[in-house]
């Protein structure tokens, strides 16, 4: 499970056939766990996932030299009712003035996942007693790259995207699909390893990710933004297969 905090950022609108094209600056943003207020409403439902999956292999007999496999299943939600300052061309006019994000004017969120899927390098530091061994602590390092693929739901001017079902026939595609490949994604992770009883370990990180989106879709057109996400990260794993449990 984790908790994100986002970085205000720009988010860029286009819309040809409306005669739209502008940027919202400074956009803040929330994630939406359980227990958060996102959007301005508080969300009560505790069951809302906020998941990361790792998967790894360590490369040496010292078992502190690892490639790692990482999903993190992120939310994204423009905080409702904020002020913001809005420039560019609405309806073929000209705007640049400050505006407030009511939910019928901006409503913008990466709800079924901010998903950042990536491969990343891991270098392990023994902090306390040999690495592996129940009562052990470690250090954990890791840095990464890979591709966004988010699920966009969004409001923008009144008219709501619409991206198709949920459907086998409609999961992932560029130009169309439930869940859209919109973008890379870049970062680095550092984390604390406890090993309780040996060889579950419980690991708490903390993660730093910078990625790009472009061709997120909205009503007839189409959005372009950059993303700073700093994530605390809380893990339940187990490493298996060697003598010393390292792989």
């Amino acid at each position: 499970y984790q908790r994100e905090f986002w970085a205000p950022s720009d988010i860029h609108i286009s819309q040809p056939d409306l005669g739209n094209d502008f940027t919202i600056e400074n956009v803040k943003a929330l994630d939406y766990a359980g227990w958060n207020e996102a959007g301005g409403v508080f969300n009560k439902d505790f069951s809302v996932p906020q998941w990361n999956l790792r998967f790894g292999r360590f490369m040496n007999g010292d078992h502190n030299l690892a490639v790692e496999f990482s999903i993190d299943h992120s939310k994204y939600s423009s905080t409702l009712n904020q002020t913001a300052h809005v420039k560019g061309t609405i309806n073929g006019q000209p705007v640049d003035q400050d505006s407030v994000l009511t939910p019928d004017f901006f409503n913008y969120k990466l709800h079924n996942g901010a998903n950042h899927i990536m491969v990343n390098l891991v270098k392990r530091f023994p902090l306390h007693r040999a690495i592996n061994e129940t009562g052990s602590f470690s250090l954990l390092v890791k840095g990464g790259l890979g591709i966004m693929l988010p699920h966009a739901e969004n409001t923008v001017l009144g008219r709501d995207a619409d991206v198709g079902p949920k459907s086998s026939s409609n999961l992932v595609g560029t130009n169309s699909g439930w869940w859209r490949l919109n973008g890379w994604t870049t970062g680095y992770e550092v984390a604390v390893r406890y090993v309780p009883i040996r060889p579950v370990y419980l690991e708490l990180s903390d993660k730093l990710l910078y990625a790009h989106l472009s061709n997120v879709p909205v009503y007839r057109g189409k959005a372009d933004q950059s993303l700073l996400m700093n994530a605390f990260i809380f893990n339940l794993g187990v490493t298996f297969n060697g003598e010393n449990d390292g792989p």
